[in-house]
């Protein structure tokens, strides 16, 4: 079996599916240097874009992650026994990588640790800023189909923060400070009994520089430039005014009696359509009274940080969050105008795409008939 299995855990919005396409894409080339990224046959069933090993993690701690059903976790229990069996089938070092074990609590943590069973488990944690980690969760929690205001989303986590760290660490709720108080999760899975636990910094851009020290991470710096270098972005975030269109799309949406289905792909097509304009207005950002706010509770995550065993890879600069770097100003009416008229557009094309299928129909069934 793999004497050295080493977690890659997230944190999400840190450039995890960048790395995971770098992996699968090296997958061969990396045996080669020693070190295994397995990769399921099954992988591209469902929505994902990229082979990870989230689901398979969901067949062996399910309802411990708070958006997976026990129906779920039944579904992928034979996924997790597939992974278990290969990596316990192989010597050497093997790599899996699952952004929602960031958020798991200690006892789930010491149930997949046995289940693994490795001489050595070391933990690589990727991180970005508060700054910028926190409004890209708040668009993809618009892109999933909410339709909160980052006001709001913003005052409930603070008030989550707020009740302090045992609420944190055994809440089951409380999963995303869990994942992002980058202290508490390197402590907890250093507790826990990982062998080691390496925290890979990254400023976002270059992200061959990622990927770079994440190489450094996993003590594999002979492959800082890999055979195969991926150049499609996998996640194109939205910016400031087409989150306030789709937040106000998702609203109005839920007042229809469409499916989840049919409404999952008008958000497709309208995110389509933006990732597609030219000129499409800032990146989504922090309410400046809450600027601050931000840059303390990345100052504080840092302190906290320094004083657990985490080997740092990277500059610990690049996880302060400096307020004057972001923008001053609100989107303009005219640039929520603007994305308004393109999700008007990219919804216009669906319908007469629809109508001219169902025409070639009617046509087919004319022919047949006559």
């Amino acid at each position: 079996m793999a004497a050295r299995i080493i977690l890659h855990i997230g944190v999400q919005k840190s450039g995890t599916t960048f790395l995971q396409h770098v992996l699968q894409a090296n997958a061969d080339a990396l045996v080669k240097a020693g070190v295994r990224y397995p990769v399921s046959p099954d992988w591209a069933r469902g929505k994902r874009t990229v082979a990870n090993h989230e689901w398979a993690s969901y067949g062996l701690l399910g309802t411990e992650f708070p958006w997976v059903s026990q129906d779920r976790a039944s579904e992928e229990t034979s996924s997790w026994q597939t992974l278990l069996d290969d990596v316990k089938s192989r010597p050497g070092t093997a790599l899996l990588s699952a952004e929602a074990l960031s958020v798991i609590r200690t006892p789930a943590i010491h149930r997949l640790l046995d289940a693994l069973g490795a001489d050595e488990v070391e933990v690589v944690i990727t991180a970005r800023n508060l700054g910028w980690a926190l409004p890209s969760l708040w668009q993809q929690h618009i892109r999933n189909g909410r339709s909160v205001s980052f006001e709001r989303y913003l005052t409930g986590l603070a008030a989550e923060r707020e009740r302090g760290r045992d609420h944190i660490e055994t809440d089951r709720s409380a999963h995303l400070w869990r994942a992002f108080h980058l202290g508490g999760l390197a402590q907890r899975w250093s507790d826990a009994g990982a062998t080691r636990v390496s925290v890979v910094t990254t400023p976002g851009k270059p992200p061959h520089l990622l990927w770079q020290r994440f190489a450094e991470a996993i003590d594999l710096p002979s492959f800082a430039e890999p055979p195969t270098m991926p150049t499609d972005r996998a996640h194109t975030g939205l910016t400031a005014p087409e989150t306030l269109v789709l937040s106000s799309m998702n609203a109005a949406i839920r007042q229809t009696s469409w499916s989840g289905q049919n409404a999952d792909l008008i958000r497709q097509a309208v995110t389509a359509r933006f990732q597609s304009r030219a000129k499409r207005g800032n990146k989504v950002a922090a309410p400046p009274e809450w600027q601050a706010r931000l840059a303390e509770w990345a100052e504080e995550d840092l302190a906290t940080l320094q004083n657990t065993p985490a080997h740092i890879v990277g500059d610990l600069e690049d996880l302060r969050h400096d307020p004057s770097t972001e923008p001053a100003a609100p989107p303009t009416p005219e640039e929520i105008a603007q994305a308004g008229a393109e999700a008007a557009l990219a919804l216009a094309a669906v319908a007469l795409q629809e109508t001219l299928i169902q025409r070639n129909i009617r046509r087919l069934r004319h022919r047949l008939t006559t």
